[in-house]
């Protein structure tokens, strides 16, 4: 099958797997999790517990899924294309949902901050739109690959490559407000007043 689809599940797989884990590894960050959801007009204010778990086994499922996708297609299997565009069909709907919510929190300004990857720390914005939508795209031409594709084996080191690179790009999605801090310029502070000089504006 295509090398593009194998990267794009690499990826996904890796992307996914960051977010499950940061919430799996211990209580206060799965509680720091459920926490973070309170602003989302999507969840209800009584069921933050619930939803927080529900979103952590869906991404834990779509870890394991993805995996198996990947190793399928790696072997050229016949059940790699049913398998593949089933787990895909779920990732995209996950994202949909994740993005809708992302989508609404930010357009009515409620203040809801980004617990993606671990603790809340940044506020929900355009930039995680962006991530959303990228995921979504690259679920989408993953199955878009696959389902055009024949399933044979692929080369080893294509293989190789795909998998590398797909791990890298998730990578570097899952760092993407470290990298855009990174290359945006701080907001510039007001000089202190001396004393003695009038603080009135």
């Amino acid at each position: 099958m295509s090398y593009l689809s194998l990267g794009l599940l690499a990826a996904l797989c890796c992307v996914f797997a960051a977010s499950a884990w940061s919430k799996l590894r211990s209580r206060a960050a799965q509680q720091a999790f459920a926490e973070s959801l309170r602003p989302v007009p999507l969840v209800p204010a009584g069921h933050l517990t619930g939803v927080a778990m529900a979103a952590t086994v869906a991404e834990s499922g779509l870890v394991a899924g993805l995996a198996a996708a990947a190793v399928a297609v790696t072997g050229g299997w016949p059940p790699a294309r049913p398998l593949a565009m089933a787990v895909l069909a779920l990732t995209g709907a996950l994202l949909a949902v994740f993005t809708t919510g992302v989508a609404l929190a930010v357009r009515r300004g409620t203040g809801a901050r980004c617990a993606c990857f671990g603790a809340a720390e940044r506020p929900l914005s355009a930039r995680h739109l962006v991530r959303n939508g990228l995921l979504l795209a690259a679920a989408g031409t993953a199955a878009l690959g696959i389902a055009m594709t024949r399933t044979q084996p692929p080369d080893l080191a294509g293989t190789a490559v795909a998998l590398t690179t797909g791990a890298v790009c998730g990578l570097l999605v899952i760092r993407l407000d470290d990298l855009v801090d990174l290359f945006t310029p701080p907001p510039a502070r007001r000089p202190a007043a001396r004393p003695g000089q009038d603080r009135r504006a």
